[in-house]
């Protein structure tokens, strides 16, 4: 892969295609941040931490700039849209380059990562089986490249964000998750006592719902009726 990421192989390293994991970090850090996540996760997992394709200062990322102003936030629309582009790109290569399950790739992002993985879960679905959002919001640059609802039931999305966050409010998510239910798309937003950060029970639970995704991909589906 010719980016700048950090790896995890499954515990099983001859496993035949397995279930692939991308970390999306948020602004101002870099492909180890969420890396040091990923003793935490399933075994089965293959685990790669992506590096942000825009940079601040010497180690430092960004997937877009924002900017605060008196009518509120202003998100970077070219840098929005060539992260995206990068990232369906970089999730194809991921698969191709691992030996990954196309079937099964999952996202977790933080903060600007976890904006980055609910654009994918909207745009780009035909490549993703999950989404984990921690901290996230929709952004509006990315709607004119929805795909339509059917292009997305296939998914699962689990949002959580903390309840004193001051950097991202929580009311983005409780959005996110709206929409995401009038497209059709399973998917539950958990609230934390938290501000803007992964607490020991976000990973939890975020850990929890990836075992149930992989479990299910790996049940067999019941014989057809009259099947012997």
């Amino acid at each position: 892969m010719h980016f700048a990421h950090r790896l995890r192989r499954p515990r099983d390293p001859s496993a035949f295609r397995p279930p692939l994991l991308v970390l999306l970090h948020g602004k101002g850090a870099n492909e180890e941040d969420l890396f040091g996540l990923a003793s935490h996760f399933d075994p089965r997992l293959l685990i790669v931490s992506l590096r942000a394709p825009h940079e601040m200062a010497p180690g430092y990322y960004r997937w877009y700039e924002r900017r605060d102003t008196a009518d509120g936030s202003v998100f970077d629309e070219a840098e929005v849209e060539a992260s995206r582009t990068w990232l369906v790109q970089a999730l194809k290569d991921c698969v191709m380059a691992t030996g990954a399950d196309p079937r099964q790739v999952h996202v977790l992002g933080f903060s600007q990562g976890a904006a980055m993985a609910l654009a994918l879960a909207l745009t780009a679905p035909g490549r993703l089986r999950s989404v984990i959002s921690i901290a996230g919001r929709l952004l509006p640059a990315c709607a004119p490249y929805a795909m339509p609802a059917e292009a997305l039931r296939h998914l699962t999305l689990l949002i959580q964000h903390g309840t004193h966050d001051d950097v991202v409010p929580v009311g983005e998510s409780v959005a996110a998750c709206r929409l995401f239910a009038e497209l059709g798309v399973p998917q539950g937003i958990r609230e934390y006592d938290a501000g803007h950060t992964i607490t020991p029970s976000m990973l939890r639970d975020a850990r929890e719902f990836l075992r149930v995704q992989i479990d299910r991909a790996e049940t067999p589906p019941p014989p057809a009726e009259g099947a012997r």
